[in-house]
This record gives C-alpha cells, sequence and structure tokens, in this order.
C-alpha cells in the first residue's frame, strides 16, 4: 500500500533471536491476529500492542505454513513501516521485495507442509501535533505483509554458506534479479489500533471534561 504523501517511516529493526522466535506462538483468539494468504502459503500474526505512539516499538510474532511443494524462505531481520494518511494504516513489510545491500539478507527456510514462527518489527517514528484536531490523521490500523521467497534453489548454496559463517555473505549481482522474480508478498487483513493518549471512544485524553469532586 502506498501513499503519495507518506507520514512517516521506520528504522529497521533486527527481529528476536532464534531461541525466542522458537518459543513465541500465535494465540489464535486473540482480537489482535490476523491472516492472510497467497496460493498455498499462510500467514498468521499476532500484534503484540493494540496502542501505538511516537518513537515505540511495533512488534509481532507469526507463523509462516508452507502448503506447497517445495521450500520457500523469508529474509525475517529486514522490517519497515510506512504510514498511509488517506487510510490511516501503518503496514509492517518483514521480509524482502529487492535485497536492500550488497550482502544476502539473513533467510530462514520453511520446507514444505512445515509450519515457523518468527517474531519481528519495527520503531515508529510519527509527528503527531500536540494539539490535534478532527482531521489529524493519526493511526487506526495495522497492516501486516511479509514477503516470501517462493524460489530458494538459486540460493541454496549461498543459505549453506551463511549458516556456516557469522560474516555476511555477498549476493552476486546476478542474484538480484531472481531474488525479485522469485519473491511474493502475503497481505494480511488489517488490525485495529489506538493512539497513545486516545481513549477507547476515539476521542483524546486531554480532550475529555475533568470530573471534579464536591
Amino acid at each position: 500500500m502506498q501513499s503519495s504523501k507518506p507520514f512517516f517511516t521506520a528504522v529497521i529493526v533486527a527481529t528476536i533471536g532464534a531461541a525466542a522466535a522458537n518459543a513465541a506462538h500465535v494465540d489464535f483468539k486473540d482480537p489482535r491476529r490476523a491472516l492472510g494468504r497467497e496460493g498455498n502459503v499462510r500467514i498468521d500474526a499476532e500484534l503484540a500492542q493494540d496502542t501505538v505512539a511516537s518513537n515505540s516499538p511495533l512488534n509481532v510474532t507469526y507463523q509462516i505454513e508452507n502448503l506447497s511443494n517445495s521450500t520457500i524462505a523469508v529474509a525475517d531481520k529486514v522490517s519497515d513501516a510506512t504510514f498511509d494518511v488517506d487510510s490511516r494504516t501503518i503496514t509492517l513489510s518483514i521480509g524482502a521485495e529487492v535485497p536492500p545491500g550488497p550482502s544476502m539478507p539473513h533467510l530462514v527456510t520453511i520446507n514444505s507442509g512445515e509450519k515457523r514462527v518468527l517474531s519481528g518489527g519495527a520503531l515508529l517514528h510519527l509527528n503527531v501535533p500536540t494539539m490535534r484536531t478532527p482531521w489529524t490523521a493519526i493511526p487506526k490500523y495495522v497492516q501486516i505483509k511479509v514477503t516470501v521467497l517462493r524460489d530458494v534453489t538459486p540460493f541454496v548454496k549461498l543459505i549453506e554458506q551463511q549458516n556456516r559463517t557469522p560474516s555476511a555473505v555477498p549476493l552476486p549481482n546476478d542474484m538480484f534479479d531472481r531474488w525479485v522474480e522469485g519473491s511474493d508478498s502475503v497481505v494480511l487483513n488489517t488490525i485495529p489500533v489506538y493512539w497513545k493518549g486516545e481513549s477507547r471512544r476515539g476521542t483524546a485524553e486531554s480532550d475529555q471534561p475533568s470530573v471534579g469532586m464536591d
């Protein structure tokens, strides 16, 4: 989702370590849960908070289920966020449609028929005026988008090299096109959120009348 009037961008942050990711799970009864499916890839996600604020983290736990006949992968440590003013929706993007640099992003593979639970997030940088009006654009929804590599065959040797060394693995120039051609994004349904300082009735707490005691 793109807007001609971008409101903010978020810095890229690293996801939680592998041990924590393996211990995480998605609560399918949580109202902050979202679901998306593109072909034979299903993704369930759970937002960690229902209130957002400037310079606050936006965290998510997500489960990728691979219903295809081949292995897929996700660049789990690449994430960012954008805000669309018109729809008042934050899009939290995980994975990479295009490799962000000369090195191959860390890839987590999901075999055919397998489910993997991962965690990720981004730090929000919103510039919302202190004095707000009914026309001030504040976030109302979060939408999660996860980009997966559907064809990991060209990257098998690079993934093996990545698993053997802590150093960044260079990504050959001819692999950029293969990455773009082999990637696909799954967009989940929107999740309602509140802006910090906003009451559950949708008005700023500072706008609420004070209640005195006689």
